[in-house]
């Protein structure tokens, strides 16, 4: 790995994150809810160790670890584990596997290390100059403690609550409330901004799902009841270890175990649940009076302080604020400029400013610049807007690049729904009369796809209606291609993907396909239906106030490349869906449209008999060769 490109993916992780805290020596990026985010942060106090300090949005509609960038930076730090498929209310990397977006991510850039697992965090961190956190006679007694630490279920904490009773602060439950589906949908938007990558995909595939399960595990009363319950009976345990009056966990020295232990009991604190060992709650009622004063003495620490945490004693406590931007640099003076003049009025104002553009360089710049300026003075011409209703038009545009960030792209959704995106296809995407029309890829492809022999099912586990898709691969004389790559991919019968789905852990409803001598490919899975684009932001309130409604008409996706051919990227839509004609998006061409018919008794092209009853659609897909 070159020390340049491992430098620009730092940078790039560090650029959307804005103003860090400190500077010098390694890299942390955290976040405040996260429980092994405060453990680093405490033992970088504990050693006064130099370091730079990002911390990251994880709640709300921001969700900075969603962010290509940040996710392609903790790919380096993988070493060889595998990423996590699944929630057990865990942070464990140990455990649980790699979560590609997700806190904290410690990088050393001397050694050009990204470190993943919180545990090694600590390690690394140990074995820098300072005190001795980590005395070789207590190794083991350490790695017990903190092991203890990595296995509880701390993370489902914030998410959810024990049904006898939800100790969080309100502020939380506010914070919470949707995040799950929130960083979902971020992380869809970063992998559609992927394509091509395939690491990057499975990545997000992973973090998906496991997103997924988490929402699972938060809405369980029975899952959330074990969690808080098993965290109960860990501190008990940690009151029986200290009953022997020890001053620290492992006995008279203050070690790594402790700045585990006072992380966790910081982070317990901070959603009511000092119960635990406050007692007196109808989740717990017996007092733990030697975590009490264990938990007094870690707060006494001025490294607690130093390192922006909650004092374990202290229940609910409120985040640190945020650091301070710095100031901007002055601005330099010019000497006077000659221009467009300074008595402009209402029939030179167009005018004025297409001659700001006379000198563009680029001939394509200008072209660009000078016809958004005329068609922008137009648009304000014929609407005549109020002073107020141009002061919405533009914070409607700063929340929407406000919610383009960490992977989300609100303004991408906007083009969507406004036909741009649509509009940009069409004219790039002109194919010769007789050749099957384009559509656009959408956020679900995967390049990590099954490959199957014409005929397969690929409904995988998914229960659902079948159909039957039975299609051909022509030229535009109508001549058959032979070995045609065909990738197909859609939704259930629910208007779901199948890497949205926690409850499968294999691929369901895509595949990829070759066309026989014939030009022919064939498969059986289940009826794709409809379902709604994200609606939580500017663009669900411009559907909103235009009545519009925000649901895609159900399709089936396929691209298919041959060998001299232009690729095809476009979608079979169903003949009947009530929203064929209100497509949110545009997407939908008459050409595209085709009848799914129910049969029963139909053979495949190679006699074997198709599941019946089945939803039969029958399509030939034309190719534009690349020379015309």
């Amino acid at each position: 790995m070159s020390e340049r490109k491992f430098q620009e993916r730092l940078d790039a992780a560090r650029a959307p994150l804005g103003a860090a805290q400190g500077h010098g020596g390694l890299v942390l990026f955290h976040a405040a809810p996260s429980l092994w985010s405060k453990a680093v942060r405490l033992a970088l106090a504990e050693k006064g160790a130099a370091a730079t300090a990002h911390e990251m949005q994880i709640l709300g509609r921001r969700f900075d670890a969603g962010h290509p960038a940040y996710v392609r930076l903790r790919l380096d730090g993988i070493d060889g584990r595998p990423m996590v498929d699944g929630f057990s209310g865990r942070a464990s990397v140990r455990h649980d596997g790699i979560d590609p977006a997700a806190v904290p991510a410690l990088v050393d850039p001397a050694a050009e290390r990204v470190i993943l697992d919180p545990l090694r965090m600590l390690d690394h961190i140990a074995a820098l100059p300072g005190p001795d956190l980590s005395p070789q006679r207590l190794r083991t007694e350490i790695a017990r403690e903190t092991a203890l630490v990595d296995a509880a279920p701390f993370e489902a904490l914030p998410y959810g609550a024990h049904p006898g009773g939800d100790t969080r602060p309100e502020p939380l439950r506010e914070a919470v409330r949707g995040v799950h589906d929130a960083r979902i949908r971020k992380m869809m938007e970063g992998r559609s901004l992927s394509i091509g990558h395939p690491r990057l995909i499975a990545a997000y595939d992973a973090a998906i799902r496991k997103e997924a399960a988490a929402k699972v595990f938060a809405q369980s009363a029975e899952l959330m009841r074990g969690a808080v319950e098993e965290v109960l009976t860990l501190i008990e345990g940690l009151d029986t270890r200290l009953a022997d009056g020890r001053q620290w966990i492992t006995g008279e020295a203050f070690t790594l175990a402790d700045v585990a232990w006072a992380a966790a009991l910081g982070h317990l604190a901070s959603l009511g649940l000092d119960i635990a060992w406050t007692g007196g709650h109808a989740l717990n009622g017996a007092p733990r009076n030697h975590v009490a004063a264990y938990a007094t003495r870690l707060a006494a620490r001025e490294t607690m302080r130093a390192a922006g945490l909650e004092r374990p004693g202290t229940s609910a406590r409120a985040k640190p604020a945020a650091a301070t931007l710095p100031m901007p640099a002055a601005r330099r003076l010019h000497e006077p400029l000659a221009g467009h003049g300074r008595d402009v009025r209402d029939d030179t104002l167009t005018a004025a400013v297409l001659a700001t553009f006379r000198d563009t360089p680029n001939p394509r710049a200008k072209k660009v610049l000078s016809a958004f300026t005329r068609h922008l003075h137009a648009f304000l011409e014929e609407v005549e807007p109020t002073e107020e209703e141009w002061e919405f038009a533009i914070e409607f545009l700063t929340r929407t690049g406000q919610l383009s960030v960490g992977g989300r792209q609100e303004f991408i959704l906007l083009s969507d729904v406004m036909g741009a995106t649509a509009r940009v296809d069409l004219i790039n995407h002109r194919f010769p009369s007789g050749a099957t029309e384009n559509s656009v890829l959408g956020p679900f492809f995967v390049e990590d796809r099954p490959v199957f022999d014409n005929g397969a099912d690929i409904s995988g586990p998914i229960k659902g209606e079948k159909m039957f898709f039975n299609a051909k691969v022509l030229d535009t004389d109508g001549k058959p291609i032979v070995g045609a790559r065909i990738d197909i991919w859609h939704a259930d019968g629910d208007g779901g993907y199948d890497i949205l789905n926690p409850e499968i852990d294999e691929a369901a409803m895509r595949g990829l396909f070759r066309s026989d001598p014939a030009g022919r490919f064939w498969f059986t899975s289940v009826l794709p239906a409809s379902y709604p684009i994200p609606e939580d932001g500017t663009v669900g309130d411009l559907l909103r106030i235009a009545a519009r409604s925000p649901v895609r008409p159900g399709h089936v996706h396929v691209r298919i490349e041959a060998p001299g051919f232009r690729r095809l990227t476009t979608m079979l839509f169903l003949e009947g869906d009530p929203y064929l004609d209100a497509d949110p998006v545009f997407g939908v061409k008459q050409s595209l449209v085709e009848s799914f018919e129910k049969k029963t008794g139909v053979r495949a092209p190679d006699g074997r008999a198709v599941p019946s009853p089945a939803w039969c659609v029958a399509y030939d897909f034309v190719l534009a060769r690349k020379d015309r």
